[in-house]
């Protein structure tokens, strides 16, 4: 199934929350690591692949994001008034803050004088000018807004699990997200 139907996402929805989902912890490793170090080539290497990790992160949640709204699952199984209510909102943050935080994250770029490249091919016109003074305000809000990125994520992977061992997957929540290989004949 390459779109949602029944009780299932769909193959390419499934492929873009996995790649995300690994996407994000890389991002998220990488972003707090580079916050506690000091400067040096290493670190600014680590910028290089964390700002192109992060530009095809912003880009991929878009396409996501496209696709989620030709592609719109109508589940058989629904969940309860307050699962769906909670979900739809840890969800929705999860979207805002995963574009917001590359977005800001480019501010912050821009602010501090270096070129954003989007997945390190194609450089974007700077939309504000280099200004030192605010960089560390910029710094500090992409920490935070990540630690917000990070509470969230963990509390999106807490949930699956949740439901997966705790209610063993009562309304098929996991099973919706998870691929199913068929056995062989």
């Amino acid at each position: 199934m390459i779109k949602a139907q029944g009780n299932d996402y769909g193959l390419i929805a499934k492929l873009f929350h996995w790649l995300l989902a690994a996407l994000i912890f890389w991002q998220l490793f990488t972003g707090i690591n580079l916050n506690g170090m000091e400067f040096s080539s290493q670190k600014a290497m680590f910028i290089w692949f964390h700002q192109i990790s992060g530009t095809l992160l912003f880009t991929l949640i878009a396409l996501r994001l496209i696709w989620r709204f030709y592609n719109r699952p109508k589940f058989d199984q629904p969940l309860p008034l307050l699962h769906s209510i909670s979900s739809k909102a840890v969800q929705t943050a999860l979207y805002i803050l995963c574009l917001w935080v590359p977005i800001q994250g480019s501010l912050m770029t821009w602010a501090g004088g270096f070129d954003v490249y989007i997945v390190g091919l194609i450089q974007l016109p700077r939309l504000i000018a280099e200004n030192k003074d605010m960089y560390p305000a910029f710094v500090q809000v992409h920490f935070f807004s990540s630690v917000a990125l990070l509470v969230l994520t963990v509390l999106h992977v807490g949930a699956g699990l949740y439901h997966r061992l705790v209610i063993q997957d009562k309304f098929g929540v996991w099973a919706r997200m998870t691929f199913r290989f068929r056995k062989g004949s």
